[in-house]
């Protein structure tokens, strides 16, 4: 007799409450009832996203027929509400003979991440062996991609397989400055598009994906957190974890100083939320490795970003009059001098935080955020969101002169002083959890 263990049960158990789920529509449910299983589903969460969703499917079409002809295949449109015609783009995306395509509106939340979860329940129902996820707004994207993302999964043995590709030196200013250099002090491996937005995994990694547990503990992940939190989940359930060379990336871009401060808030809490869960990996990890990266790579120029520097510097201003005795309540005495010193010696538009000290202050939020209050960890996020953006307008000053292929080496230079300063996260870390209690920022606000 085959003796199951307690967490199949317990999995099994969890999947078996959801057989008419909350997830998916009863039209889905009909589809994968109807194709029983597939080999390969490739899932493009969007909204609004009529201009460039079109050659996005149709790339990925053109990809499987191409590289896994005799393969079964499905491509997934999970779409939240758009109010343009990107469905109606969709439906009329021409995909090879062979190729399905469904298209449907997710449940829950508004967000990426219930879009992708959506994928996620679709590709575990369907038993697909490879999942990929890509965005919408890709303008970049070639057939090619299809066989970059799928091949270490489907003929290598990776579990988990993020983007490397060529950016602007101004795109993914949160990548660059904060998660990825965080992610890589933290976990040990370098994993340089953690939240690139394209990303293939196995069954396996789906097993994980699609637990409720997750999606209930994790407020962030059913929005721009998602990312995020399947980078750093399968880099620490055991999975072998690889990048895949995709050219470069040319999307629809966002000013940081206008836009990003949700999706900040976002990864950073869901970075920093899962810090706490997987202290138990971290603290001892010391130096990082290269992971490995399939196929090969070259700088190219790519499309120009704009930066408003101006505005970046007026939101830091409005920040720092705002928190600044949130801060000097939250930072080591020490660190706060440090950074008062540094804003009192230039005039505001000639500030720069450097990378030591940047990189002391995101472990000092790292730690306040997971030793505050629960109803303040939002106030210990927006305030640390001004930091971001002097952060980003000094690395506009750094690179002005560089070309994206040395602005990429300095931010590698910039990962390796997060490295050398993690002494200062466990201690800092450490101080807290030595108190016992937690603390309150509240009434540092003026």
């Amino acid at each position: 007799m085959q003796i199951k263990s307690s967490i199949v049960e317990a999995v099994e158990s969890e999947y078996d409450k959801d057989k008419t789920s909350e997830v998916l529509d009863d039209s889905v449910i009909e589809v994968i009832k109807e194709l029983k299983d597939v080999d390969i589903v490739v899932g493009i969460p969007s909204f609004n996203n009529e201009a460039t969703i079109s050659k996005v499917v149709t790339s990925f079409g053109e990809g499987l027929k191409k590289y896994y002809p005799d393969f079964k295949c499905i491509i997934v449109n999970a779409d939240g509400q758009s109010m343009d015609r990107t469905v109606e783009m969709v439906e009329k995306a021409q995909v090879p003979r062979g190729v399905r395509k469904i298209t449907t509106y997710y449940k829950g939340p508004r967000g990426k991440g219930s879009a992708l979860r959506t994928i996620f329940e679709i590709a575990r129902r369907l038993e697909a062996k490879v999942c990929v996820v890509s965005d919408a707004d890709t303008r970049s994207i070639t057939p090619e991609w299809t066989y970059a993302l799928v091949n270490p999964v489907l003929c290598l043995g990776y579990g988990y397989v993020t983007p490397y590709y060529s950016r602007d030196k101004h795109d993914a200013t949160i990548t660059n400055a904060l998660v990825y250099p965080t992610i890589r002090a933290l976990y040990g491996l370098r994993i340089r598009q953690p939240i690139g937005g394209d990303f293939a995994f196995s069954n396996g990694v789906l097993q994980v994906l699609t637990r409720k547990i997750y999606w209930e503990k994790y407020p962030y992940i059913s929005k721009f957190g998602v990312d995020v939190w399947m980078t750093t989940t399968a880099m620490n359930e055991g999975f072998r974890v690889c990048q895949t060379v995709l050219g470069s990336k040319v999307h629809d871009v966002k000013d940081p100083g206008k836009d990003l401060s949700p999706m900040f808030m976002q990864v950073v809490g869901t970075m920093f939320d899962l810090m706490k869960y997987y202290e138990f990996r971290w603290r001892n990890v010391i130096g990082s490795i290269q992971s490995y990266i399939f196929g090969k790579f070259k700088f190219t120029e790519v499309e120009r970003i704009s930066v408003n520097f101006d505005e970046l510097i007026q939101k830091f201003s409005t920040g720092y009059e705002k928190y600044k005795n949130v801060w000097k309540a939250m930072f080591d005495k020490d660190t706060y001098l440090e950074f008062r010193k540094a804003i009192n010696s230039y005039p505001l538009e000639e500030l720069v935080i450097s990378v030591e000290l940047w990189a002391k202050i995101v472990y000092e939020f790292a730690c306040a955020y997971n030793f505050v209050r629960p109803e303040e960890k939002e106030l210990v996020l927006q305030s640390m969101i001004p930091f971001y953006f002097i952060r980003t307008a000094s690395f506009i000053k750094e690179a002005m002169l560089f070309s994206d292929e040395i602005a990429d080496a300095v931010v590698e230079g910039n990962a390796g002083v997060f490295e050398r300063l993690k002494d200062y996260l466990v201690s800092r870390w450490d101080c807290y959890k030595k108190k016992g209690e937690l603390f309150s920022f509240a009434d540092k606000v003026l």
